[in-house]
C-alpha cells in the first residue's frame, strides 16, 4: 500500500510535505516521492494531513458510557461483557484510536480481546490491558478487582496479573467517585502495597498506573515509584516537580470530570458520583494547568467508558489540553509519542521506516487545529485500511 501526495505530522511536528508513505505489511517501509511500486494500492492524500493513530492511555472497554457503568458491568456475564466491548472497540478505531490501554475490566475479556486483536482475529485498536485492578479489601474498584492485605498479597496479585498476561498493572491509591459509599480521594492502598507491586511488575518489565483523586494518594503513589498517576486531583507544585524529577506521566482524564459535571445532573448520574466530581473537579483543573507549565509528562487518556465518556473520544481530551496551555503540537504528542513511552511500545507514535502502520488522513491542520483530528478521512491500523466513523 502506498499513501500518496501527503503532508506528514507527527509527535515531533511536521515531517515532509508531498511525500509518499510506503506500507508493507503492518509496517511502514519508505517515506519519500519516487516511483510508485507496480501493482500497489495507491491511496492519494491530495495534500491532506497524515498523522500518527492516536492512543488513549485511560478507557474500560467494559464500560458502557452510561450514566452508572457498574451495574450493567456487574449484570454482564463474560460472553455478553465480550461482545459488547468488541462494539466499543470497532468504533474507537473508526474514531482514529488505534491503541488503548484498558485499566480494569473483566480479567479474561479485555486479556482475551487484547490478544485476539493482536492475531487479527477480531478488528480493533491494539489494546494494552491491565485485566483486573488490585485495591485493598472494600476498595474503590473492588467489583473489578483482586482485593488485598498487606504487601504479601498485593505482590501475589501482581504476579497473579502478569501470569494472565497483563500488559500493565492498576493500582488504587484513593477511593473513587464510582464506588458507593466511599468518599472519593481517601487513601486506600498503603505504599508498601503499592511498592510491592512495582517491584514485582518492573521485574517483568511492566509500568504501574496508579488511580489518584487525593494529595496524599499522589504522595503514597509516587513514593511507591510508580509509573503514571491516573486522573491526579490533588497535586500541587511539590508532588507535580518530583513527578518531573522522576519522569512520572500523568494522565488527566479530564474529559470526564467535565462530561459528569456540566451534564450530569441533567442526564440522571447518580447523586453520590456528580457530588465527588464537583468537590474534586476544580483541583485537577489546576493542576493540569500547572504539570504543562511545569514540564510533566502528559499522556493522554480520558477514562473512556465512564459515565458519558467514550474510549473514541480523546480528542475531547486533547481539545481540553489545548484550552490548558498546550500547543496543538503538544496535544498531538500526548496521544502519540507520550503514550508510546508510557506504553513501552517503540514501534507506534511516529511517521517513519520501521514503525507500524496505524496512520490517519485528515482533511484540517492539527497543528493549527486540534480538533482536526476528529472524525478521520482515512483510518489504517496495522496497515489495514478500516471505516471511519465520518464515512
Amino acid at each position: 500500500m502506498i499513501i500518496a501526495n501527503a503532508r506528514i505530522v507527527d509527535g515531533r511536528g511536521e515531517i515532509a510535505v508531498d511525500s509518499d508513505i510506503h506500507i508493507e505489511g503492518s509496517l511502514i517501509t519508505q517515506i519519500g516521492k519516487g516511483e510508485l511500486a507496480p501493482g500497489a494500492a495507491v491511496i492519494d492524500a491530495g495534500g491532506r494531513t497524515v498523522c500518527p493513530g492516536l492512543m488513549n492511555a485511560h478507557v474500560h472497554v467494559c464500560f458502557d458510557g452510561s450514566i452508572d457503568p457498574e451495574p450493567a458491568f456487574q449484570a454482564e456475564g463474560d460472553v455478553e461483557a465480550a461482545l459488547n466491548a468488541l462494539h466499543r472497540l470497532v468504533e474507537t478505531l473508526s474514531r482514529g484510536v488505534t491503541t488503548i490501554r484498558d485499566l480494569g475490566g473483566k480479567e479474561t475479556v479485555t486479556l482475551s480481546l487484547g490478544q485476539a486483536v493482536a492475531r487479527g482475529q477480531v478488528i480493533g485498536p491494539r489494546i494494552m490491558a491491565a485485566g483486573r485492578v488490585i485495591t485493598m479489601t472494600g476498595g474503590h474498584g473492588h467489583w473489578m478487582g483482586v482485593e488485598v492485605d498487606g504487601k504479601d498479597e498485593a505482590r501475589k496479585a501482581t504476579r497473579t496479573m502478569i501470569k494472565a498476561g497483563a500488559a500493565v498493572i492498576k493500582v488504587m491509591a484513593t477511593a473513587g467517585m464510582m464506588t458507593a459509599g466511599q468518599r472519593a480521594g481517601a487513601p486506600q492502598l498503603t505504599v508498601d502495597e503499592m511498592r510491592a507491586c512495582v517491584e514485582e511488575a518492573h521485574k517483568a518489565g511492566l509500568p504501574v498506573a496508579a488511580h489518584v483523586e487525593s494529595r496524599q494518594g499522589a504522595a503514597n503513589a509516587i513514593d511507591a515509584g510508580v509509573d503514571s498517576i491516573e486522573h491526579g486531583h490533588g497535586l500541587d507544585d511539590e508532588l507535580l516537580n518530583v513527578m518531573v524529577a522522576n519522569g512520572v506521566s500523568l494522565v488527566p482524564t479530564i474529559a470526564c470530570d467535565r462530561a459528569i459535571t456540566r451534564r450530569g445532573p441533567e442526564a440522571g448520574i447518580p447523586s453520590f458520583i456528580v457530588e465527588d466530581c464537583a468537590r474534586l473537579a476544580p483541583s485537577l483543573e489546576w493542576a493540569l494547568r500547572r504539570a504543562i507549565e511545569l514540564g510533566v509528562t502528559i499522556a493522554a487518556g480520558n477514562d473512556g467508558g465512564a459515565p458519558l465518556t467514550h474510549p473514541g473520544d480523546i480528542v475531547d481530551e486533547l481539545e481540553v489540553y489545548v484550552e490548558m496551555g498546550m500547543t496543538p503540537q503538544d496535544a498531538l504528542s500526548s496521544a502519540t509519542t507520550a503514550t508510546a513511552t508510557l506504553f513501552g511500545l517503540a514501534d507506534v507514535g511516529l511517521v517513519e521506516p520501521g514503525q507500524r502502520a496505524d496512520l490517519l488522513i485528515v482533511s484540517g491542520d492539527p497543528l493549527s487545529s486540534i480538533s482536526s483530528l476528529r472524525n478521520p478521512d482515512v483510518v489504517v491500523a496495522g496497515g489495514r485500511v478500516v471505516p471511519a466513523a465520518s464515512e
